[in-house]
């Protein structure tokens, strides 16, 4: 599948005087990368949240700039109004067609165990990403894992156990877990084991919260 092209204007409005961007149904975003100086820019904010749901942070992408050559780029983050989760801000990852690069790929699972089928068991979908590397051109949108051989609560689902490929290489720790299967009975009794004991006392320390990155 060919990349997707996306035009971005020049943007000479910063700081919190982004909102009336935002308000003219524009997304402020950064462009930057080894070698690129980061130029501040502005896109349709409709066309990119078609793209973003379309094909996430691991789609190549070619932005067409004002005034200077083509770039190939990845959506490397995003962040969201706190309240209304809309994406207000996008960074755009600058990449070389000819070097490796590491991008977290989600992981689909797909069939489904005999023991789900029957009304016994649910799925744990532990590992919901894997890191890869490739060349840009060969990262995988996603990577699916066929979960119609978890037969017993016995097995499981290791990253080692992912299907190799000749165009990118699985670098997270092969033993990291991706799927396995708990009785449906054991799951029911924790959840109504849960509801017995009543809500928590709310926390009275508060932790530092990190700034998300999405």
């Amino acid at each position: 599948m060919g990349s997707l092209t996306l035009d971005v204007q020049l943007r000479d409005i910063l700081g919190k005087k982004v909102k009336r961007l935002r308000q003219q149904g524009l997304l402020p975003a950064t462009i930057y990368g080894k070698g690129f100086e980061p130029l501040a820019v502005q896109i349709d904010e409709r066309t990119f949240n078609t793209t973003y749901r379309q094909v996430g942070r691991t789609a190549l992408i070619e932005l067409n700039i004002p005034g200077t050559k083509k770039q190939s780029v990845f959506i490397h983050a995003i962040q969201r109004h706190p309240v209304s989760r809309a994406i207000i801000h996008a960074d755009f990852r600058v990449v070389d067609l000819q070097k490796l690069v590491s991008v977290e790929v989600p992981i689909v699972l797909v069939g489904e165990s005999p023991l789900v089928k029957r009304g016994d068991a649910l799925v744990n979908h532990v590992a919901t990403t894997v890191e890869v590397e490739a060349l840009p051109m060969n990262i995988p949108q996603t990577i699916e894992v066929d979960i119609s051989g978890l037969n017993s609560f016995e097995d499981v689902i290791r990253v080692s156990d992912l299907a190799s490929s000749d165009r990118y290489e699985v670098v997270t720790d092969s033993d990291e877990l991706v799927a396995s299967l708990t009785p449906l009975r054991a799951a029911k009794a924790e959840k109504e084991a849960g509801e017995e004991e009543g809500p928590m006392e709310p926390e009275l320390i508060r932790k530092e919260r990190k700034s998300e990155e999405e």
